[in-house]
């Protein structure tokens, strides 16, 4: 304990010194923390687009759809799949069929390639956020017959339509046969991923199957989504093991994009990285800081030597300063990056000029912060390593003044 008082008092014998010290190692700590916590928030949005946008947290289709998406591999037995989904996992899951193919959609002046994509306007809710973003307009009706489509805001633009105007769709059935059909725009959406915005047309399922001659039991893709607190590949073990035996494969939103999964892993290297640039530099800082500290106090350690205070209790009493500096310090770059995180929550990071590359991934122009307690952990934890490398050195060469020297230096 009283080498504890002893360190404590002893950093601030040269306030201005310490507080030097204090404020870079905050402003290390403010800067790790903005950085990985604004990371991990793209890292969450680019997931929570692949899941909402892209086929739910797991996606049941036919073996090979993931590979080659051709209208041909389809689900075959809805009504089974349905029935094994709902008694496999009770009600911890939503799920939502589709009818995919390409297609081709046009106006009376443009026309584009894009994915038309038969659902069920009720099931379609419980999955995908694509009926809650509808910004002109409305959702689709329950009615099969009513010639309704959802486009993308960026596809009505690019075609030049706007709402209650009509489009065309062409589709090849599966003998290849081309099949079309006029249908009225009924509602516009916008997303964070523009792509998705420029590719996609939602309409009712029945009109889809009737367009490229898929049977009554037949869909493309079954998105599955599942409650926060449930362990994704947990699930997607006991559906692949319930349908055993039938022609499908289970896939989970990693399987599907392994890039994401990379940048994750990146992202966490970018963070150990961020570690050690910053806190190399404020390490060098304090090595200098201690070695000054202790060439200032040689007189004052050979008469603690002399008093019977081992070397190793030298070297605790200079870790303890340095332990009591990051402390300090890191104290203070928390109060600042909660204020930060805080306000930044509310109000997002703008990142307008560069919207068109991030919605290429699925990220939205407005950043939210996410602080996601293992990476900060993580990060802590080698802080307080590399502060212990740095004041390894003075620590060391203060335990090993010779004690006659020592007290005899001016």
């Amino acid at each position: 304990m009283i080498f504890v008082k002893i360190a404590w008092r002893s950093i601030w014998r040269n306030p201005r010194r310490s507080w030097v010290l204090i404020s870079a190692v905050a402003v290390g700590v403010f800067a790790f923390i903005g950085v990985v916590a604004y990371l991990d928030g793209m890292s969450m949005q680019l997931v929570k687009s692949a899941v909402e946008l892209q086929g739910g947290h797991i996606q049941v289709a036919g073996h090979g759809y993931f590979e080659n998406p051709a209208v041909r591999t389809q689900v075959r037995q809805m009504p089974q799949v349905a029935t094994i989904l709902k008694d496999a996992s009770a009600s911890d899951v939503r799920y939502a069929s589709q009818i995919r193919a390409a297609g081709m959609i046009s106006s009376a002046e443009h026309s584009a390639g894009i994915a038309i994509v038969g659902v069920d306007p009720v099931q379609e809710q419980q999955v995908s956020p694509v009926p809650s973003l509808v910004t002109e307009g409305g959702w689709l009706t329950d009615d099969p017959a009513a010639g309704e489509v959802i486009l993308g805001a960026a596809l009505a633009e690019q075609l030049g339509v706007r709402l209650r105007e009509r489009i065309v769709l062409m589709v090849s059935d599966l003998d290849g046969a081309v099949n079309s059909g006029a249908y009225r725009i009924r509602g516009l959406f916008t997303t964070s991923s523009r792509a998705f915005e420029r590719s996609t047309v939602l309409l009712h399922q029945e009109e889809v199957r009737t367009l490229v001659g898929f049977a009554r039991d037949a869909v493309s893709t079954v998105a599955v989504n599942i409650d926060p607190g449930q362990e994704v590949l947990a699930v997607a073990a006991t559906l692949r093991a319930a349908l055993v035996g039938m022609d499908v494969e289970v896939l989970t939103w990693m399987d599907r994009s392994p890039m994401l999964v990379m940048m994750d892993r990146m992202m966490n290297l970018v963070n150990v990285i961020l570690v050690v640039i910053l806190f190399s530099a404020i390490g060098f800082t304090l090595i200098n800081s201690f070695i000054m500290v202790i060439f200032e106090r040689i007189r004052e350690i050979g008469i603690m030597a002399a008093g019977g205070v081992r070397p190793g209790q030298v070297r605790l009493l200079l870790f303890l300063e340095a332990a009591f500096i990051v402390v300090v310090g890191a104290a203070v770059g928390i109060a600042m990056a909660a204020a930060l995180i805080t306000w930044w929550s509310e109000v997002g990071l703008d990142l307008s000029s560069f919207a068109e590359g991030l919605s290429r991934f699925g990220a939205g122009a407005v950043i939210y912060p996410r602080v996601v307690l293992e990476n900060m952990v993580t990060g802590f934890v080698m802080i307080f390593v590399m502060v212990f490398l740095a004041v390894l050195y003075p620590a060391i060469k203060a335990s090993r003044f010779k004690v006659v020297d020592a007290m005899n230096h001016v």
